[in-house]
């Protein structure tokens, strides 16, 4: 009995060790296929890691490569504006727009070297024909050299004043908000569907500068600066926004009038000290939304506010204050009494369905509450 047990013990030994190299087999193919399959994975980390770290050096070196390509047609333009030849300043004005258009986050430093340009000295009228006072006891070669140098100088003038304007003209166009109004008037306007010209946020510096004929008629700002600046030929800043800041402090109106029709005026606008000239100035149906300055104001041929109206309870964050040009105030609507409306075809503000004494508007009026005159 016992030496059949011991064949039997002997072979289930040599079937557990076969079981067993079976099983470690097994094992170490598992093993072996998981390791395989994490070394797959670590490649594919690998290699999609190094495509993305590949991807964002691209994109970092387009960038650069971009900006190095701006900075080169800005330093350009800008450069042409110094030209001592008009046609050449007249090229880097068109430039520096283009460059504008088509990098947006450029413009406000673009509109900043409009307004530099702007600045520059210049006189507002031509140099003026020589006197026959002024050309007696010159001789005949010296008179027509004297002649020369004047009339060199107006045509030097004469260029400047187109670079000038074309300036003003390219720097005003991108900020019409346009008209998308329909049969029910928007308040505020916004720009029309399909005018990508359009350059929103822009504010302006043009302190000190000289202006002519100045048509800002419909344009949008953040913020103006017209501090000291002279405006030769009127200027017209009808149904123009200035959403937060608007400066004319000891600005000059010259052989023309200032049209403010139906602005809007934001958190602050500042008329101290400005010279309107001798020809009226016109705020009809013009919106007063915070603070406002006239103290000071020369008004030599009168105000008209017809129609105007103030924000009655405003932003405060800025102040309070509001100070009407002389002989001027404002009152809240009466029980009865409706916001007057300049033009209701064309109001830009839904007072239509505003009820009679509504508290939101006050009106500005003369002290003694008389109809507006010149």
């Amino acid at each position: 009995m016992l030496a059949q047990t011991e064949p039997l013990r002997g072979a289930q030994r040599a079937t557990a060790r076969i079981d067993a190299i079976r099983t470690a087999l097994t094992v170490g193919a598992g093993t072996g296929g998981a390791a395989a399959l994490l070394l797959a994975l670590r490649r594919q980390w690998l290699s999609e890691h190094t495509h993305i770290r590949q991807e964002a050096a691209d994109a970092a070196a387009e960038f650069d490569a971009a900006e190095r390509r701006i900075t080169e047609l800005y330093t350009a333009a800008a450069g042409q504006l110094g030209s001592d030849s008009p046609p050449v300043r007249l090229a880097g004005l068109y430039a520096l727009e283009r460059l504008a258009q088509d990098y947006p986050n450029h413009r406000q430093t673009i509109v900043d070297v409009f307004c530099a340009y702007l600045r520059m000295p210049f006189a507002p009228t031509s140099p003026p024909d020589l006197l026959e006072s002024e050309l007696a006891g010159l001789s005949v070669s010296e008179r027509a050299a004297a002649v020369d140098v004047q009339q060199a100088a107006a045509a030097a003038w004469e260029q400047e004043r187109v670079v000038r304007v074309t300036a003003q003209h390219i720097l005003t166009r991108h900020l019409w908000v346009g008209t998308d109004r329909g049969e029910d008037p928007a308040w505020p306007l916004n720009p029309a569907p399909g005018e990508p010209k359009f350059w929103p946020d822009i504010e302006l510096d043009l302190t000190g500068a000289v202006l002519l004929d100045f048509e800002f008629v419909g344009r949008r700002v953040e913020v103006a600066k017209f501090t000291d600046t002279r405006f030769v030929g009127g200027a017209n800043f009808a149904h123009a926004e200035f959403i937060q800041h608007g400066y004319f402090h000891g600005a000059r109106f010259e052989k023309g009038n200032a049209h403010f029709l139906g602005a809007w005026f934001g958190s602050r606008i500042v008329f101290t000290r400005t010279d309107f000239g001798d020809e009226q100035a016109v705020f009809d149906g013009a919106t007063f939304a915070g603070m406002t300055f006239f103290d000071g104001a020369v008004l030599g041929g009168g105000v008209s506010f017809e129609a105007a109206r103030a924000l009655a309870e405003f932003n405060r964050n800025w102040g309070s204050i509001r100070q009407w040009p002389e002989g001027w105030t404002e009152r809240h609507l009466a029980a009865e009494e409706r916001m007057p409306l300049l033009a209701p075809k064309f109001s830009r503000w839904p007072e239509a369905n505003l009820p009679p004494g509504c508290p939101t508007w006050t009106l500005v009026l003369p002290d003694d509450g008389s109809a507006p005159t010149g």
